[in-house]
């Protein structure tokens, strides 16, 4: 019963502050305003594409909180791998150091794994540097993430060869 009585009592505090801390209108908005868009990162252009397989969700059952998982884990694979690249040093730099703060990332799928080792293949040979996330023990292929690049045209036409689409 304390502690009811204890929580309930603390809500109008809680109240009352987040209601004097709202914002009022000024005559310096636009200026503060102004300032923050100055004081932020500039984006690269640059975009990691990371494609998953979706017969994992709809065949095997995975539930979300391992898809995303192995999408962090193709992720990281290839930002390590790659570390050295000039297209991976540019999208974690950015044009005024501050690239870690724009990020963009685009998650895609393939229906499968035949899907999803086809579109390795293409990379492979075209010279697009990605790594293939292989989740262990099982040892299969579940993920696979581009160097961050701005999507030439080349690359578009093999993620739409190999069946990509945005992940939904």
């Amino acid at each position: 019963m304390s502690s009811m009585t204890a929580s309930s009592s603390s809500k109008a505090p809680l109240e009352s502050v987040v209601s004097s801390t709202q914002a009022t209108p000024d005559s310096n908005a636009s200026a503060s305003t102004q300032a923050a868009a100055l004081d932020q990162a500039k984006p690269t252009g640059l975009v990691m594409q990371i494609i998953l397989r979706r017969d994992l969700v709809t065949s095997l059952g995975w539930p979300l909180g391992p898809m995303m998982a192995q999408a962090a884990h193709a992720a990281s694979a290839v930002q390590h791998r790659y570390a050295d690249h000039v297209d991976m040093k540019r999208y974690l730099s950015g044009e005024d150091g501050r690239g870690w703060e724009v990020m963009r990332k685009a998650v895609l799928e393939v229906p499968d794994e035949a899907a999803l080792q086809n579109l390795a293949a293409k990379l492979e040979a075209a010279g697009i540097p990605h790594h293939v996330w292989m989740e262990e023990p099982e040892h299969y292929p579940t993920a696979l993430a581009l160097v961050p690049n701005k999507r030439p045209k080349g690359l578009k036409r093999i993620l739409d060869e190999s069946g990509c689409s945005l992940w939904k």
